[in-house]
């Protein structure tokens, strides 16, 4: 018996994997010449191989359907690859897509490339030729690590293409980068402690991550107006950085870092752009308002904010990167109903509301809990901050939830029902409060009115004004 039950439950297996098996979704295959493909056709990438490629060209059609993309490690650690083009029509080359290729010599990349993944040719050793027919919109910094024409360039500069410096290799006080050149890629210029200035060309428009980081004698550098895009901590550690004054620090209208220590950052008008890591893990940040002349967000702009609450979005922002808050668990986007902000917002599965500003006798203020916000047509403002800024001391009792509010010889006793008691005389209007993270908000119209405070909505402006 204790055979026949092994025997059955062998056949069960096998039976189980065959079904698997058939089940299982094929991945298309398709034969040039002693290569195998294995093709999405669905995203027109190819995601690897198979046989003993030396010299060869990506194909531009497989199967009836358009390749626009090397998939990740699709052609890792081939042993046999020495020649490679990828023509035009090929967007995409990813991460690790050709790394670890021992005799691969010589790669031509063609025109329609815009943008080569983390490690895609790394530890090709024996490459020592690279031929790029245009210009990259993004190259990731270790794209040709420990390759021969990095590491063992004659070059002054490892160029891509013409476009694209990738590397700085020499040794000079005073670098003078060519005409041409439209990108200075990630860590180009990194360590560098020899060079103390450098001349940008008024051909380039991007600056990598790191580009310059930790030139520690860098001290003086032109930038032309054509550059408006500066990577994350791309002059770090450097004498210019530290030779910035002011708390906001700004190349061609762009925030590259905020250096000040305001819980409430208010971005002078007049900056374009907030780059790319300008707030980057700043904790103690609690809300920022952007003026109408910001138009981008970069990535990982606000990344690590961990206790930014609010941001409002003006209508002259055309774009933020999806990581530009990343991290931000805290954080309501506030922005006009309808606009890009809700439309982002909603996009990130962000909370999102509309704009609300409070000025109390001229003078804006910032709510370190909860933000205003407009609930059935009224503007919500959080209790205590609201009565303390009218100059009242506030408690509450636990037993009956009431909350008591002095100010010299006058009372104010707010009950959780929302009804108001003046120096023992019972307001007309109620208005309950409601509850945003464990913060109670309350009508500002209905609580200033009954301290018979002056209240006036701006609504060109969006805000509260207060005033006694």
């Amino acid at each position: 018996m204790k055979k026949i039950r092994l025997l059955i439950i062998s056949l069960l297996i096998l039976i189980t994997f065959q079904n698997t098996a058939l089940c299982a979704p094929r991945i298309p295959v398709y034969k040039v010449g002693n290569v195998l493909y294995f093709f999405d056709k669905s995203s027109g990438t190819i995601t690897g191989f198979a046989g003993e490629p030396t010299d060869i060209t990506i194909p531009l059609t497989l199967g009836g359907y358009n390749v626009v993309s090397i998939g990740a490690s699709a052609f890792y650690g081939s042993p046999t690859l020495r020649t490679l083009s990828i023509p035009d029509g090929i967007s995409t080359i990813s991460a690790n897509a050709f790394s670890s290729c021992p005799n691969l010599v010589s790669v031509e990349i063609g025109a329609t490339v815009s943008y080569i993944g983390s490690r895609a040719f790394a530890d090709c050793t024996s490459l020592s030729n690279v031929i790029f027919k245009g210009f990259l919109e993004n190259i990731e910094s270790d794209a040709f690590h420990n390759t021969s024409w990095i590491t063992s360039s004659g070059s002054e500069f490892v160029m891509l293409g013409g476009t694209t410096l990738l590397k700085y290799n020499g040794t000079s006080e005073s670098v003078t980068v060519p005409a041409g050149v439209k990108s200075i890629a990630a860590n180009a210029f990194a360590y560098n402690t020899a060079v103390k200035e450098i001349i940008l060309p008024d051909t380039l428009t991007k600056i990598g991550d790191n580009a310059f980081v930790h030139c520690y004698s860098l001290e003086k550098i032109t930038i032309p107006p054509t550059v408006s895009h500066i990577g994350a901590g791309a002059f770090d550690d450097t004498i210019w950085m530290s030779n910035q004054k002011g708390d906001f620090v700004c190349v061609n209208g762009i925030l590259i870092s905020y250096r000040g220590t305001e819980v409430h950052a208010e971005i002078p008008d007049g900056i374009t752009a907030i780059g790319s890591g300008a707030f980057m893990a700043n904790e103690n940040l609690l809300s920022v308002h952007l003026p109408e002349s910001i138009v981008y967000i970069d990535s990982m702009a606000f990344g690590g904010c961990s206790s930014l609450l609010q941001i409002n979005i003006p209508d002259s922002v055309e774009w933020i990167d999806e990581y530009s808050f990343a991290s931000c668990a805290l954080l309501t986007i506030y922005g006009r109903e309808g606009g890009y902000a809700q439309s982002y917002a909603q996009y990130m599965d962000m909370p999102f509301s509309t704009e609300v500003y409070v000025e109390y006798n001229g003078k804006k203020v910032y709510f370190d809990k909860a933000p205003p916000i407009i609930y059935y047509e009224r503007t919500y403002l959080p209790l205590r901050t609201l009565m303390e800024l009218m100059g009242y001391t506030v408690s509450w009792s636990a037993d009956s939830g009431i909350v008591t509010c002095i100010k010299g010889n006058n009372v104010v006793n707010i009950s959780p029902q929302g009804e108001i008691t003046v120096d023992g005389a019972v307001s007309p209007t109620i208005a309950p409060p409601i509850n945003i993270r464990g913060t109670n908000l309350v009508s500002a119209r209905v609580i200033a009115e009954a301290v018979k405070a002056n209240v006036f909505w701006n609504d060109k402006t969006r805000t509260v004004e207060i005033s006694f």
